[in-house]
């Protein structure tokens, strides 16, 4: 029986440099704290170990410390997460390798992309020992509403769904919203294709925090004084719209008077365009007054201030599911919500829906709630009755039965690409791309790199730093080839070295490219006629030099390639032509 393997690297890559849980690391956690209870663990963890370059095995009591230490906390200099995180670690490269069979399903729960190099790594996995790769898909928010996030973000989201494209056998979804977005987003990608999609909604509460009669913490000092007060959790970002919360709330209060209205709790770190929303609260002394602002709050402590508060708001343009609106819902309280995307599915008939940026609309459902106590609290008692949860078991229980089920046969990645011969590959990732443009510039990075010596695509191409790094170009009918590669220097002078593996088992010579700071170089290199299969561009990084403010070493940066028969003749001036900008005469 084939083994449902689920890689992690991705969290433990976050709790690097987070302790508190937020959004899709919060699901990971659920899902392999409940895969990890049953009698026989429904998933397998797994982590990519930099230190020996292996996939090992995640030992579960160690992992399972680590998310309980993580929930109750979110100091990441404190006592027990440093030792918590140290004794993975050390678990870590103790645990054993990782032993892939054929049909083996390898699923990544969260975010494998912000992993430098850990597609790559996957790909090879399939490439190398014919796993089936699987992929949880959350949401579609960077390519729906980009404005709403970094430019690196949309690109590296994209990119990351273009790999989900090329390589996935299997998609399950956080929601039927979520389900929808995947399709949608994969045909204006692949239009031939057709990856299975199955929604496994996040109906679920959050695990309970801390042991059976440990003390619930203590109410945070801002709310000491008791003032009742509405709970609104999210990060402070632009997408979370709390622009239009804020405006609501203010209108509440110079309409009603402030000793009318309750306190306004928001929870939530500040991310991405909040200046809009800070500068509100700033500038508005009834905000100021009225307005507490909580940045690290634990779950500990979330679940104190959801069993207090009065009720919810929670307010966004677009979201994949909505853990917010589950979460105040599973802890018996009313939610405010506008009626979009996924939301209707977290709150269900329970929640109160506004039309989505109606600020009138929004105020008035909250004064209903806060003038009428008696209603609220009908509304509240009749939760129970009309709120269907199910348990994080039964979540995990139904997506092993969904990756376990034989698969539906799809081409390969580089048949669902297309012929790559005669088209430029590009490395340059910009925002907004039209589908066919991101297609032919994410194909590069999904399918030909390879090795951890690859960085993240940026705007002008792909750096490559000291590691292990090829190039792998499909199986190709070859009476003779051209291979074109366009590169720069690093800020400083640097030396790679290049060699090709070709099908028949030679290996070229060592070829030494130097590069001054910042040069920009077109590189032709010829692939002798010889019999079909996969062509390795191996590289050499260890001339690579450090630059300042940076803790890499950098060799180049690659920013296309281009691989054009001999005999096409047309084309090579084509391209030579638009890249070299040269004209020809006669």
């Amino acid at each position: 029986m084939a083994r449902l393997l689920a890689d992690l690297t991705d969290l433990l890559h976050y709790f690097r440099i987070n302790r508190l849980p937020l959004g899709v690391p919060r699901v990971q956690m659920a899902l392999t704290e409940a895969a990890l209870a049953a009698p026989e663990p429904l998933l397998e963890p797994m982590a990519f170990d930099p230190a020996s370059g292996r996939f090992r095995a995640l030992p579960g009591q160690e992992l399972l410390a680590l998310l309980a230490t993580a929930r109750r906390g979110a100091d990441i200099e404190a006592p027990d997460w440093v030792a918590a995180r140290a004794t993975l670690a050390t678990a870590l490269e103790a645990a054993p390798e990782i032993g892939f069979a054929a049909g083996d399903r390898v699923f990544t729960p969260g975010l494998p992309f912000l992993v430098p190099g850990q597609m790559h790594r996957l790909r090879e996995l399939r490439q190398a020992h014919g796993v089936a790769l699987c992929a949880l898909f959350h949401d579609a928010i960077p390519l729906v509403v980009p404005e709403h996030c970094t430019p690196e973000l949309t690109s590296g989201f994209a990119d990351n769904l273009l790999s989900i494209c090329l390589q996935t056998d299997r998609v399950v979804a956080t929601s039927a919203c979520a389900a929808r977005d995947f399709r949608e987003w994969q045909r204006r990608l692949l239009p031939e294709l057709d990856i299975p999609v199955v929604a496994m909604p996040l109906d679920a509460p959050l695990p309970p925090v801390g042991g059976e009669g440990e003390e619930a913490p203590p109410r945070p000092e801002a709310l000491a004084d008791g003032r009742p007060y509405v709970l609104c959790v999210s990060t402070l970002e632009s997408r979370k719209n709390h622009v239009l919360l804020l405006h609501a709330w203010l209108t509440l209060l110079r309409r009603h008077g402030e000793h009318a209205l309750p306190r306004l709790v928001l929870v939530g770190r500040q991310g991405f365009g909040a200046d809009a929303a800070l500068r509100l609260l700033e500038h508005a002394p009834e905000l100021r007054r009225n307005v507490v602002w909580l940045r690290d709050v634990s779950d500990a402590q979330l679940a104190r201030l959801y069993k207090d508060c009065l009720f919810t708001i929670f307010n966004s343009f677009y979201e994949g599911w909505g853990l917010p609106v589950t979460e105040a819902l599973s802890h018996g309280k009313l939610v405010i919500a506008p009626d979009h995307s996924s939301l209707r599915e977290a709150g269900g008939t329970a929640a109160l829906y506004f039309t989505p940026q109606s600020e009138p609309e929004l105020a008035e459902l909250a004064w209903g709630l806060i003038r009428d106590p008696a209603r609220r609290a009908a509304l509240e008692a009749a939760l129970p009755g009309r709120v269907r949860l199910r348990g994080w078991r039964e979540v995990v229980e139904g997506l092993a039965r969904e990756l376990a089920a034989p698969l539906v046969a799809l081409p390969g990645p580089f048949a669902r690409a297309g012929a790559i011969t005669g088209r430029r590959i590009g490395f340059e990732i910009q925002p907004a791309m039209p589908p066919a443009a991101m297609r032919a510039a994410h194909v590069g990075n999904a399918l030909i790199l390879e090795g951890d010596g690859w960085s993240i695509p940026e705007a002008y191409g792909v750096w490559l730093t000291k590691g292990r790094a090829r190039l792998r170009l499909p199986a190709l009918e070859r009476s003779g080839m051209r291979l074109f590669l366009e590169v720069s220097g690093p800020p400083v002078a640097a030396e790679t070295g290049l060699r090709l593996h070709l099908p028949d088992g030679t290996t070229g010579p060592w070829l030494s490219l130097r590069l001054a700071a910042q040069e920009r170089r077109h590189l032709e290199m010829t692939l002798p006629a010889g019999p079909a299969g996969v062509v390795v561009v191996e590289f050499d990084t260890s001339g690579a030099r450090p630059i300042p403010d940076d803790d890499r070493l950098f060799s180049l940066m690659l920013h296309g390639l281009m691989l054009i028969a001999d005999h096409d003749l047309q084309r090579t001036y084509e391209y030579l032509g638009d890249r070299l900008h040269l004209s020809r005469l006669g």
